[in-house]
């Protein structure tokens, strides 16, 4: 009987290192005693693009708030919009924290404006761009097209990521350690300039081909993003980009690229694969247009993960 009960134990003790090590291989699901279910990690990011803080868009984003009040966002802010002439900061800094419920985190999001530039004393560069359309200062601001990665030289990313940070800290919010480059824009200079600004999550990998329903194949950004992040796919999984920046691949893009069945098809996807990760999103500046992708993706999404025995966990960082 004592042999038994020592056999038995041996057996539990050798099951249980057996699943120990197997969690080692990041490819699998693996879970906590008694956890029966795979668990799939959703993050909803919002890019803040420095345009405007339009009425509408703001209200729409309150109402999907509202809506889901159990999912938290990672909010990449951008620091131009208190910086131009004539901003009434405190209306818009009022505008921007409408949007916030207290789960969410705090990133930063950078677009080449020269607003911005001129503000970090970073001396602005006007080209290449990733877009067709003239990037000339004479009405306005300007930048906001200029690719961060092919423009700017590695000590001066590491300059102007410092000051947009410091500036967001200063206007009143969390300091970041989440980015994601305007335009996916970024490469090896912009990795190493946020190794050096202590960010530890980077999401500005994302497959080109999500983004022609919006962009021509050929188009400067098509071009721009396949070859700063070559073999692309929605099955790309969390990998260390620098020694302390896990880049979290933008494998679910953005709404106003991806509708509302494209986004259950990702889903599906990742699901099919085992895959643990979907970072998916929307620009503040269009949510009035495109958040309803993700609006009425959601639902869906639940009811797959429901159907098929699979936790959801809605995080934030």
């Amino acid at each position: 009987m004592r042999f038994v009960t020592h056999f038995n134990s041996y057996l539990k003790l050798l099951s249980l290192s057996l699943a120990a090590a197997l969690c080692f291989f990041p490819s699998l699901n693996c879970y906590a005693e008694g956890d029966t279910k795979p668990t799939i990690k959703i993050f909803v990011t919002v890019d803040w693009e420095g345009w405007s803080l339009d009425d509408e868009n703001i209200e729409v984003m309150q109402a999907f708030r509202k809506q889901y009040p159990h999912i938290p966002m990672m909010q990449l802010l951008n620091p131009v919009y208190l910086l131009r002439p004539g901003a009434n900061i405190a209306l818009e800094t009022e505008k921007i924290r409408a949007t916030f419920l207290p789960a969410d985190s705090m990133g930063l999001h950078v677009h080449g404006w020269k607003s911005l530039l001129d503000a970090c004393e970073v001396p602005y560069q006007h080209s290449p761009t990733f877009a067709a359309q003239s990037e000339g200062c004479e009405a306005g601001d300007c930048g906001y097209a200029v690719s961060l990665e092919y423009a700017y030289s590695a000590q001066d990313l590491t300059k102007l990521i410092a000051c947009s940070a410091n500036l967001l800290v200063e206007q009143g919010f969390a300091r970041p350690r989440y980015f994601r480059a305007g335009g996916w824009q970024l490469g090896p200079k912009l990795a190493r300039a946020l190794e050096a600004n202590q960010f530890v999550f980077d999401s500005s990998r994302t497959d080109a081909n999500l983004l022609t329903t919006k962009w021509a194949e050929n188009s400067g950004l098509a071009q721009m993003v396949k070859a700063l992040h070559p073999d692309p796919s929605v099955l790309d999984e969390p990998y260390q980009l620098t020694a302390s920046v896990t880049e979290y691949p933008n494998n679910g893009s953005l709404a106003d690229y991806t509708n509302t069945q494209q986004l259950v098809k990702i889903f599906n996807t990742l699901i099919a694969h085992n895959k643990q990760v979907l970072v998916l999103g929307f620009h503040q500046e269009t949510a009035f247009s495109y958040l309803k992708h993700l609006q009425d993706a959601i639902p869906l999404f639940e009811q797959i993960a429901r159907e098929q025995g699979i936790t959801i966990a809605w995080v934030s960082h």
